[in-house]
């Protein structure tokens, strides 16, 4: 019964917090976009998404007052783009690098088979 008290008593005291969260207007998430892209230094490679749905991979060129200037990553060279930030439906920095489950698999393995072939080493060199 106590447990009961409580989860009623509890689910009452977090419901106004979770009601208070509400849907950004467009001209708030075009600021919002504007103060992140400001504070994403320049040469910075970005991943976006724009309203048509377009994925684009490219390095930060410049923040204007109402877009970004990107250039695309491809093998082609393309001119740089103008995206105004009323387009953009996501926009954050690319973290590509870093270390990665493979890599600490690979130097793990590398190293077994490293101190194996050691000790194989060791033992042929003593066996003679």
């Amino acid at each position: 019964m106590r447990v009961l008290t409580s989860l009623i008593i509890a689910a009452l005291v977090l419901q106004p917090p979770l009601a208070a969260q509400g849907v950004l207007t467009a001209d708030a998430e075009t600021a919002a976009f504007k103060q992140m892209a400001a504070g994403i230094p320049l040469g910075t490679r970005i991943s976006l998404r724009t309203k048509e749905g377009r994925r684009i991979s490219a390095t930060l060129m410049a923040v204007d007052a109402d877009r970004i200037v990107v250039k695309r990553d491809s093998r082609v060279p393309e001119p740089a783009v103008g995206i105004a930030f009323a387009d953009l439906t996501r926009l954050e920095r690319e973290s590509k690098g870093g270390f990665s489950m493979g890599k600490a698999l690979g130097i793990g393995l590398a190293a077994g088979v490293g101190a194996i072939l050691t000790l194989f080493g060791i033992a042929v060199a003593i066996d003679d």
